[in-house]
């Protein structure tokens, strides 16, 4: 059987009845040693919040005796295989005050429910924490970071919201193309390079006003976890990262409200049982804008703009019995931009989960999901003889089923199966009225996805774990659609087209699919200290086609097809970390090497939206990066915080047969997104009761730019030449913020309660550079920095709890 026909095969069981499921995972599970069975017994509960009843998710049950441990589910259940023996086990948990418990020996001890207390704490600075305070050195994966909710509300950020994104870029390894910009980069990855998911639902768009604020609202959002390139063999379509994050469910003991006013946003939020016996519970939230209150205020034209957004989440869970829960979130965020008398920009995501989780025994636990995410865009031209609509998307749909299994405390055991289906719309250009636009319409684009993975993680020692698992992926893009044949002698154009090939519906245009590994290992080098080594290889099979610097709604997504492969890295990365002080200080360091391949160049001058060629204007590209991250982390005491250090590079490189093809010669050059040295400072002071002092210093280099290397006389027109590519750069980019917080709590338990937040942002109100353009003057090219924030940016917030 060649790969071609075990690829369709594939698809097809993937596609049919649960059986194979099972058959698939059981396969994999009888080939691990039982050896641990029988020889102890086993341990198995829920892990309980005590100020609302919720499963507490992610919880860490340790046995030191045992030398077993094991995370509560999504349910909060736990299984832990223990020896013989009495012995004393750890309950934890980020935000939970720690409880150890002794256990005495039974065959099986069911339904052991722990109840874990809030950790009530002043709202602190930005803190990022693992599950358990060791969890940076025990752990097998590296590269991993969560965000702690409960202290993120008083980062200093523009405009004073809470914003999980602008968070994500104090890490090591994180940045962004510039102040204001959509998206983020990890290790020199491209924004679209990175997986972000919100109850398993993946979004397209993560940010409103066109990169300033991030579109999901903080105070719906329960954990926040990155992963910077080891990735579980679970998730994949994704180069760079993986962005998980997940709702909070409703609290089983009250309804609960919250408000909160700044000077742009107002949000709210409210969440409690819907019935007596409390086992259906709901959360919701919203936020809304009015920006336009600010705009009114700046100088003409500028004050002529309006700008309006709103974003609502929900989530339902049900408790069928305490082995089994149902839950569906939805999500809705919608944005629109006008400028004065031209043109009014608008986008929509719309996301959607349905989940069941089943505790099948004490070792088996099964999950089935279904998600779907549905992104457009819309511009409307206003000009009387030009009015025009253009619209384009992306809708994606997917069922996934999975299995986790605990046989023993050497084991972990994880498989499952998905299938995924894409349909796009690249664009479509319609006339209104009486305009003169003539109409165009770009073939949509649909494909059809399968995958299959398994992972293991396995402690056979204490002082060392490796987490292995593989991934196979079958794409197909299909039908309806056309393939052009191309002369080969030539570069591509409209004008080389020899032969034109239609697919009729579900017929496949191109099949792609291959083995994803991953691998991490950990070797305990001391108490408190570890070496890790992770292997990542990934595939993508979406291309953001962009010409920009930052994502902007005009852009568009695009399947893998034979002229543009799915886009191919291979991650190395090694790892140190040692803690101090009890833990209450982390230090890491990591270094990483990426080789990417079929990356997505543009010609000079590319024409991409509407372009019925997009082929010919599109450059197959090669990547690679490179990169050394330092973290110190203290977080415990009165003070505490992060610093980071990072020095990375990216390059590309375009080296067709055709040397008009050739970007810079064929040579390496720097890649829009590489930034050699950033430093973030993250730092917190709780300096009296209920007062709460944060402040932020980020530093970066400036990104790559091309400057013209002159002009040109054509037609009486003077034109300018750029022949080189990122070979300049802007000046550096530097900025520091503060933030004071008060919590107006006199005792931790106190349901009503105010925060008031007053920050500074670009406390020395420097203009930091986004971009550089130049203008003809005469005979000469004078340029212009635009910044987009040139001053500093005060803001007051408030926040009432009830």
């Amino acid at each position: 059987m060649d790969n071609r026909q075990f690829e369709r095969w594939f698809a097809h069981v993937t596609c049919s009845a649960g059986r194979y499921l099972c058959n698939a995972l059981w396969c994999v599970i009888l080939l691990v040693p039982l050896s641990g069975l029988g020889q102890g017994w086993t341990l198995r509960g829920r892990v309980l919040d005590d100020s609302t009843g919720r499963a507490v998710v992610g919880a860490s049950v340790v046995s030191p005796v045992s030398k077993a441990s094991t995370l509560t589910d999504n349910a909060g259940h736990y299984t832990l295989p223990l020896k013989a023996g009495e012995q004393v086990v750890r309950f934890s948990s980020v935000g939970y005050f720690s409880k150890s418990l002794p256990i005495t020996y039974r065959e099986t001890l069911s339904d052991f429910d722990v109840i874990l207390l809030p950790e009530i704490r002043q709202l602190q600075e930005l803190v990022v924490r693992d599950r358990a305070p060791d969890a940076n050195v025990r752990a097998s994966q590296m590269g991993v970071a969560t965000l702690d909710i409960k202290t993120l509300k008083n980062i200093p950020v523009v405009f004073g919201e809470t914003d999980i994104i602008k968070a994500l870029t104090l890490q090591p390894g994180v940045t962004t193309v510039g102040e204001g910009s959509a998206g983020f980069n990890v290790r020199g990855g491209r924004t679209d390079q990175n997986l972000v998911l919100l109850d398993g639902a993946p979004l397209f768009n993560t940010s409103h006003l066109l990169g300033f604020l991030s579109s999901v609202n903080a105070d719906a959002v329960r954990d926040v976890n990155l992963y910077k390139g080891d990735i579980p063999a679970a998730y994949g379509g994704r180069l760079s990262s993986l962005l998980a994050m997940t709702t909070r469910d409703g609290n089983k003991e009250r309804l609960r409200f919250s408000t909160g006013l700044g000077l742009m946003t107002g949000n709210f939020t409210v969440d409690g049982p819907l019935t007596h016996n409390k086992r259906l519970t709901f959360a919701a939230g919203g936020r809304i804008a009015y920006p336009n209150l600010l705009i009114r205020r700046f100088p003409e034209p500028t004050n002529q703009n309006r700008a309006f957004f709103y974003d609502v989440n929900g989530r339902l869970s049900y408790e069928l019995s305490t082995n089994s829960i149902v839950s569906a979130t939805v999500y809705r965020s919608s944005d629109s931009f006008k400028f004065p008398e031209d043109t009014l920009y608008g986008w929509q995501s719309t996301t959607a989960t349905l989940r069941w989780n089943k505790r099948l025994n004490q070792a088996l636990s099964f999950e089935l999901a279904g998600h779907l995410s549905h992104y457009t865009f819309q511009l409307e031209g206003i000009s009387p003889t030009n009015e025009y609509t253009f619209r384009s998307g992306i809708r994606q749909h997917d069922a996934q089923a999975r299995l986790l299994w605990v046989p023993n405390p050497a084991h972990t055991l994880e498989g499952g199966v998905s299938v995924t289906q894409y349909h796009l719309s690249p664009g479509n250009l319609a006339p209104v009225g009486e305009s003169n636009i003539i109409e165009i319409q770009v073939a949509p684009e649909q494909a059809r996805e399968a995958a299959l993975y398994v992972s293991d993680e396995w402690v056979p020692a204490p002082w060392l774990s490796v987490r292995a698992g593989i991934r196979y992926v079958a794409f197909r893009n299909v039908g309806p659609g056309r393939f052009l044949h191309y002369d080969p002698e030539v570069p591509r154009s409209a004008e080389s087209v020899l032969d034109t090939v239609l697919f009729t519906k579900g017929k496949a245009l191109a099949r792609f699919g291959g083995f994803e590994p991953r691998l991490s290992v950990r070797l305990t080098t001391g108490k408190a200290s570890s070496l890790k080594m992770s292997y990542t290889r990934s595939r993508q099979y979406l291309h953001l086609i962009s010409n920009t610097t930052a994502i902007s709604p005009v852009d568009y997504w695009k399947l893998a097809d034979p002229f543009v492969p799915p886009q191919v890295a291979t991650q190395l990365a090694v790892g140190y970390f040692k803690n101090f002080n009890d833990n209450a200080i982390e230090v890491s360091l990591e270094a990483y090497q990426k080789q990417l391949q079929n990356l997505v160049e543009y010609r000079n001058g590319a024409t991409l939206l509407l372009n019925q060629h997009l082929e010919t204007d599109l450059l197959p590209a090669q990547g690679k990066a490179y990169g050394l991250e330092i973290s110190i982390q203290k977080t415990k005491g009165i003070l505490t915080g992060l610093l980071s250090y990072t020095y990375s590079r990216t390059f590309a490189r375009v080296n067709t047969p055709f040397s008009r093809d050739r970007i810079n010669g064929g040579d390496w050059y720097p890649a829009t997104v590489d930034r050699p040295h950033s430093a973030t400072a993250s730092v917190q002071w709780k300096w009296r009761k209920g007062w709460t002092f944060g402040t932020n210093f980020v530093y970066t280099t400036g990104r790559p730019i091309t400057y013209p290397d002159g002009t040109y006389r054509l037609n009486d027109v003077v034109v300018q030449d750029f022949s080189s590519r990122n070979l300049d750069r802007i000046p550096e980019y530097h900025r520091m913020d503060i933030a004071f917080t008060k919590d107006t709590r006199q005792k931790p338990d106190q349901p009503k309660y105010t925060l008031w937040s007053f920050s500074f942002y670009n406390l020395y109100a420097r203009k930091n550079p986004y971009s550089i353009y130049f203008r003809q003057t005469g005979t000469r090219l004078v340029s212009y920095r635009l910044s987009v924030f040139g001053t500093i940016i005060p803001s007051i917030n408030w926040k009432h709890y009830f």
